[in-house]
């Protein structure tokens, strides 16, 4: 085959644009792993959450997706690493309350700041919380432990796992809008703070469905009420702590995927559209009320939009809590 000096031309002129396209291949999204930061032990239910999501997103993205552990003084190293990190898409994290809460209560250490150092990428779920009392507590109805609170009796108490934890502050919360009186009593951690409950030195907790269904379903405790806008699907004749005599009462944990400011908008379009897709599925249904965690399915934009609103909200508690640290 004769070849012409005007194809040779040809040819060599395309030279330089195929030489340009092939960076530009290489370099798109995801070209490496994913990691998603877990700001809590192994087990946690926002380990579990994480986990559950690594093993379908690796297969749409074609990439490894993997979790990595930073537990540690309740998030803080966790949020401050990833703060830090390259804004790229190649490091999230699952984030929760204490993105907003860290600043807050830790002013001298927390260096981030959840508006300004952190992108959403999509919002997954939402936790309840449910407030239980010992089986064998004279209070066998919120009515019950609401009239005890509002009455001259002055030895009411609620653990919590510490000061500023989700637990503490929807006491406070709860105490304040019933206008009752209870007294707060921290424990170092979970198993501590439900253990007195169920073992009666402790009045009653309000915590996540993982941390007290096993003592529910055993007898230990009893629950009175859900901290959501919504009954726990396990437990519809239990009702929310609004409809039981504290109007407009609500308390929940969202779980929302984050990734560093900066992050480019179409990767943060590409990681939502596929997040909300595998929340949307039915194994994560299934998966949602085994855990006893409620599924809220929300796109970047749209979280991005409610975080001053968020941020005004848990200032508000923490406020009212008195417990702002320098």
């Amino acid at each position: 085959m004769r070849i012409t000096r005007r194809a040779l031309l040809k040819s060599a002129g395309a030279l330089p644009l195929l030489s340009l396209a092939k960076p530009t291949l290489a370099q798109q999204y995801p070209s490496r792993p994913i990691q998603i930061v877990v700001p809590a032990s192994a087990a946690t239910s926002i380990d579990v959450v994480t986990r559950f999501f690594t093993e379908p997103l690796s297969k749409r993205l074609n990439t490894p997706v993997v979790a990595e552990n930073k537990p540690g003084t309740g998030g803080l190293i966790a949020y401050t690493a990833v703060a830090r990190t390259q804004p790229d898409g190649y490091t999230l994290m699952l984030a929760g309350i204490p993105m907003y809460l860290l600043p807050l209560l830790s002013k001298g250490t927390a260096t981030f700041n959840a508006q300004t150092d952190f992108t959403p990428v999509a919002r997954v779920a939402r936790v309840a919380l449910g407030l239980v009392v010992a089986h064998d507590s004279p209070y066998q109805t919120l009515g019950d432990l609401l009239k005890a609170m509002r009455g001259p009796a002055t030895d009411i108490t609620y653990s919590s796992q510490g000061i500023g934890s989700t637990a503490h502050l929807s006491g406070v919360r709860f105490t304040h809008m019933s206008g009752g009186q209870a007294q707060h009593v921290p424990y170092s951690s979970t198993t501590t703070a439900t253990t007195d409950v169920a073992g009666g030195r402790i009045t009653f907790t309000i915590q996540t469905g993982p941390a007290i269904l096993g003592m529910i379903q055993s007898g230990r405790l009893r629950l009175l009420a859900v901290s959501g806008a919504q009954r726990w699907e396990q437990f519809p004749d239990v009702p929310t702590i609004a409809e039981a005599g504290v109007p407009g009462y609500e308390m929940s944990s969202w779980l929302d995927f984050v990734a560093p400011k900066g992050t480019p908008e179409p990767v943060l379009q590409l990681l939502s559209r596929e997040f909300t897709e595998i929340a949307q599925t039915d194994a994560f249904k299934t998966f949602c009320r085994n855990q006893i965690i409620s599924p809220d399915v929300v796109g970047h934009q749209e979280v991005a939009a409610q975080m001053s609103d968020e941020a005004a909200k848990w200032k508000g508690i923490v406020d009212l809590a008195g417990i702002a640290r320098s």
